[in-house]
């Protein structure tokens, strides 16, 4: 069975890696685009998986175990979005036991999974994340051209297919990129789907969905939100001000279509819990429609 999962990491625009919150107005907040994309979901009544800053998911617990009661599957993106290889293995332990508290009482008491902020993860912070607890991760991207996103090492763990790999009990889910010659492009959402023109992403993604059995989307409530863009320093680079705020007008038009799209091939959608759970008691995914 051919599945999507459809994911947000959940964080404010004064997250993004390539600002400086210092400089950021903390008290403009741009969630109002996580409230759209469940509107979304509900509306066309679509799972996914949604991965949680602990100090967001703090300050809104109520709403997020209104999701997940509802059957959304929540899980943590670190406490406040430092990237984890920036951290040391105590520090990067530190920072998952601090979100472990909100997580479980937003999941009722249930374990969760963790995307790392920026994909930025290796092998032993991923044995850190097995060790507390976290029943998957989905940080892996095979992407080696971006500065930030770190390379895990699979050794231990058996291919369940050529995007999730497992390890006992535990589950490594890979983000989707497409592999055209010898180069690699990245095709799952973001900026690349905001950026670039829905054209060509068609074209990339229907030739991926044509040879592979799960396609994973992420995206962000900054690039879903019906707020004007911040005001931004002079000082920001024009590259990262273009990147924040192209292309934010027609994301939501984009995923609409991309789901047609996948419906079209006779996908399904799911969420990364439901997947791992489908998997150990083996049958069909729960929560797909």
């Amino acid at each position: 069975m051919k599945k999507v999962v459809l994911s947000m990491d959940v964080e404010d625009w004064y997250h993004l890696d390539y600002f400086n919150r210092e400089d950021c107005d903390t008290n403009y907040s741009m969630l109002d685009g996580l409230d759209i994309y469940v509107d979304f979901l509900e509306k066309f009544s679509l799972p996914s998986s949604f991965f949680v800053l602990g100090e967001l998911g703090e300050i809104n617990i109520e709403k997020f175990k209104k999701l997940s009661k509802a059957g959304y599957d929540i899980g943590s993106h670190g406490w406040d979005h430092v990237r984890p290889m920036t951290l040391s293995l105590t520090e990067f332990s530190d920072d998952l036991l601090r979100c472990s508290e909100i997580m479980r009482e937003i999941n009722s008491g249930e374990a969760c999974g963790y995307r790392a902020p920026c994909f930025s993860l290796d092998a032993q912070r991923l044995e850190i994340i097995k060790k507390l607890g976290f029943i998957y991760d989905a940080s892996r991207i095979d992407f080696d051209h971006h500065p930030l996103y770190g390379s895990i090492d699979m050794s231990g763990f058996d291919s369940v297919t050529k995007k999730i790999f497992r390890q006992d009990d535990f589950f490594e889910f890979e983000t989707t990129t497409l592999h055209l010659s010898k180069q690699t492009i990245p095709i799952s959402g973001g900026g690349y789907l905001r950026i670039f023109p829905w054209s060509l992403m068609k074209r990339l993604i229907s030739s991926y969905l044509q040879t592979n059995d799960i396609y994973v989307l992420y995206i962000h409530p900054f690039e879903l939100s019906a707020r004007p863009a911040p005001y931004l320093s002079s000082s920001i680079p024009l590259r990262n001000r273009f990147r924040f705020r192209y292309g934010r007008d027609g994301a939501l038009e984009k995923i609409k279509r991309l789901v047609s799209l996948a419906k079209e091939k006779d996908y399904v959608f799911t969420t990364f819990k439901a997947i791992q759970n489908s998997i150990l008691l083996g049958h069909s995914e729960q929560h797909e429609t």
